[in-house]
């Protein structure tokens, strides 16, 4: 591992995470007079919004990971570790670590992003899978492959639900993994598996509220309901689960759904590291900040990303747990150290909406801009390719990211659905 630089007439900023919070502040901080350290438990950064390609075979995950360490090759005033943190001590500046001796700080920026939020329901976190880091989405892969694979074996255990899918959740999450499952299914699984009754494959979305996609205009929520009904998707919205088993999910309106892979898209919660800050945490354990992103109290913690509670004054709520929202407040994070060791004073935090999009499949996509305009359809998805193009890591990233999606095009084809077991090698 590199060695942290502990030169002593610079300050340490240390960083927790290296998602787009914890990369965006890094990058910023490249030319500040600062000995910069990034750890994060895994030594690469994941682009989240394409995980649920990674679980339906359409990408192979070294699209949506690259090495931490080639991303900041060029920064040598950076040094990477992987590690856990365990705890931080803000008023000792210092942060305990799993496996590496404690590190102190002059300046911190916490950016360890959030879990799956599973609101106490029986079964959820043994039985389901979130969709928010690559190994969820590499779990989940390979844990459909094996029930189709068993299936084909055994028949009868499509009555008992081995094909079938229930996504928890009906925003961007629940609707993208819905619809890519949706399309794995009749693109390959069919051809792959034709003895089976691929027809009698169910795809259901359960949402609690009153309708999908709340955070987006009316008409993207009757295009969004009305494309997934045409495909086929069952959509169950005003609904609760109460309890998932290995075969079904209950609800609470007393129907069993039979299902042997449940999708958990239901909600976020700050990881427990927040806990040990000794502050007073919001809804879903999240860090509150001031208007420059800093902890209350302690001017030298930042908190950015799924982490963070950044208050949003136009909705007298927090912003929203977007990657897009992640990287700003990072960005901004890393430019307030930057000025505070040059002397300089700090500015306040503005997010700037540039638009929210979500795919729901092939051909189909929704994007809603600042002022409420919406696009719907083939050209949205088009765009939707485009802005997830432009935001990959690096040029390799996305040459791997479109031979992916241009040979899928062509030939209706994935060549990643396969599952790699150990003992058998």
């Amino acid at each position: 591992m590199n060695q942290v630089n502990t030169a002593s007439d610079k300050p340490t900023v240390l960083i927790l995470g290296g998602g787009f919070g914890g990369v965006g502040a890094a990058r910023k901080l490249a030319k500040a007079e600062a000995n910069v350290v990034l750890v994060d438990r895994n030594d690469y950064h994941t682009f989240q919004p394409m995980l649920y390609q990674v679980a339906t075979d359409l990408i192979a995950d070294t699209v949506v990971a690259h090495p931490l360490r080639d991303l900041f090759q060029g920064q040598e005033n950076l040094d990477v570790h992987q590690a856990s943190a365990t705890s931080v001590d803000l008023a000792a500046g210092k942060v305990e670590f799993d496996d590496i001796p404690p590190l102190e700080f002059d300046y911190l920026v916490l950016a360890v992003g959030a879990q799956a939020n599973f609101f106490g329901v029986d079964g959820a976190a043994e039985h389901s899978f979130p969709m928010y880091t690559l190994g969820d989405a590499v779990r989940l892969k390979e844990h459909v492959l094996k029930r189709w694979e068993a299936a084909d074996r055994d028949p009868s255990l499509v009555d008992d639900g081995a094909l079938n899918v229930v996504v928890v959740g009906g925003g961007a999450t629940g609707v993208e993994c819905v619809g890519a499952f949706n399309e794995l299914y009749k693109s390959d699984f069919a051809k792959d598996y034709p003895k089976l009754p691929t027809e009698a494959a169910r795809l259901t979305l359960v949402e609690a509220g009153p309708s999908l996609f709340a955070m987006f205009e009316p008409d993207i929520q009757e295009y969004t309901s009305e494309t997934l009904g045409a495909w086929g998707v069952e959509q169950l919205t005003g609904e609760t689960v109460t309890s998932i088993s290995a075969n079904s999910v209950a609800l609470a309106s007393g129907r069993e759904l039979k299902a042997q892979t449940v999708i958990w898209g239901a909600g976020l919660e700050a990881r427990p590291l927040a806990a040990s800050l000794g502050v007073g945490l919001q809804p879903g354990g999240r860090v509150p900040v001031g208007s420059n992103l800093a902890v209350e109290g302690h001017p030298e913690a930042y908190a950015v990303g799924d982490l963070a509670w950044i208050a949003d004054d136009e909705a007298e709520t927090a912003l929203p747990q977007l990657g897009s929202v992640a990287l700003q407040a990072g960005e901004h994070a890393g430019e307030n150290i930057a000025r505070r060791i040059e002397g300089k004073p700090e500015r306040p935090f503005s997010y700037h909406d540039k638009g929210t999009m979500a795919t729901i499949g092939p051909g189909a996509a929704v994007i809603q801009m600042p002022h409420g305009r919406t696009i719907k359809g083939k050209t949205a998805w088009l765009a939707w390719g485009a802005v997830h193009l432009a935001l990959l890591s690096t040029g390799e990233d996305r040459a791997k990211a479109m031979l992916n999606w241009t040979w899928a095009g062509f030939t209706r084809e994935r060549s990643g659905r396969i599952v790699v077991d150990e003992a058998a090698e």
